[in-house]
């Protein structure tokens, strides 16, 4: 692989390299309580109300196949517009880690999106929520490797212990939501003195040139959004105050300047002053029989906004879920172009095509959009 080099400062300039994550041997979700408080609102309903739940929720071989089937039509999408894809390293199987406090079954590296941001020239991995996913990154390294040879500046934050309490519950407790049942038969062991850490993931953050927003919804949040302003002082971050739990992709998309999809207008209020004076395209709700029924053996753990989750490959160019036909309607009726590719299985794998990939070089530049 040439080195070279990294660039990415925005979601909608002309896209030029790729990194599509890989779904082999994603055969089981470790629902620890990690796992459970991250994806809380969809997992709350399934919970048991006495009995402890198993930690290990198979996923069907099937399942699984065809989601590489559908990375594998994304991928030739993305060639056939020009754009280069690189692949993390395969994932093994029935990968078991631990630290000295937990253990759990390792996250293959799908949904790449979450545990790194680039941020212009410079790779910043990202603090993990999930305690399955903390090695998830190790399998990205070669690409990292030959971008760092190719100019880039390589940064990682803290790397959190995730040990019990680690995990700050503010943004349920300030709504009065009970999430004991999520973290009732924690075993993860404590670390005294260590209480809440930085804990983040890149899909908190949308990046508009020189500016960048950041869901900020508890302590955890906070601490990696101060981390990110004295370590990257030459941007802007804009504090979102929990327009989210966690990730803000599936909410508020920017497609180009001063056009957004937005989940819904409650959301507005949350985004900075001139983003509120951006045209807006408000995304059809879908249906939830639109969507597989996995009640046989699990449980969806996105949403089901998890299509409004698309990538721009430029400007005025859209890849969209095919399943998601109102939304194609809706783009094409405002001008853009949509290539459409088939994601059959999202809400089991919690994740969309922005989700998928980590854009690593784009065409734009710092520009300051926000004035």
């Amino acid at each position: 692989m040439n080195a070279t080099p990294v660039n990415s400062f925005d979601e909608w300039s002309e896209l030029r390299e790729v990194v599509v994550g890989r779904a082999e041997n994603y055969t089981a979700h470790h629902t620890d309580a990690s796992f459970r408080l991250f994806y809380f609102d969809n997992v709350d309903p399934h919970l048991p109300a006495d009995a402890e739940m198993h930690q290990l929720l198979p996923i069907p071989q099937q399942l699984v196949d065809e989601l590489s089937e559908d990375i594998a039509g994304f991928v030739d999408a993305l060639t056939g517009c020009g754009v280069r894809v690189l692949r993390p390293a395969p994932p093994g199987k029935n990968i078991d880690i631990a630290s000295p406090f937990w253990d759990a079954r390792a996250t293959p590296p799908l949904n790449v999106r979450d545990q790194t941001i680039i941020l212009g020239d410079t790779i910043v991995e990202t603090a993990p929520h999930v305690r399955a996913r903390i090695f998830e990154n190790d399998l990205l390294k070669p690409i990292f490797y030959n971008y760092l040879a190719g100019g880039a500046n390589w940064l990682t934050m803290p790397r959190p212990a995730l040990a019990r309490d680690s995990l700050d519950e503010e943004y349920f407790t300030r709504q009065g939501i009970d999430v004991s049942r999520a973290t009732r038969d924690e075993t993860t062991l404590s670390i005294e003195g260590l209480g809440h850490e930085m804990i983040f993931d890149g899909a908190q953050c949308m990046r508009l040139g020189r500016d960048v927003l950041v869901n900020v919804a508890n302590t955890n949040h906070a601490m990696a959004l101060e981390w990110l302003r004295r370590t990257i002082p030459d941007l802007r971050f804009h504090q979102l105050d929990a327009i989210a739990d966690s990730h803000i992709d599936s909410v508020v998309v920017p497609l180009r300047p001063g056009v957004m999809l937005l989940r819904s207008p409650e959301y507005l209020a949350y985004l900075p002053a001139a983003m509120q004076k951006w045209d807006v395209i408000y995304p059809p709700v879908p249906d939830e029989d639109a969507f597989p029924d996995y009640s046989e053996f699990g449980f969806n753990i996105a949403s089901k906004h998890i299509d409004i989750n698309v990538l721009s490959l430029d400007e005025s160019t859209v890849v969209v879920n095919s399943l998601y036909p109102e939304l194609i309607a809706a783009l094409e009726a405002r001008h853009f172009t949509v290539i459409p590719v088939e994601h059959r299985h999202r809400r089991l794998f919690g994740g969309g095509f922005h989700c998928f990939t980590l854009d690593t070089v784009r065409a734009g530049g710092c520009e300051d959009y926000l004035g």
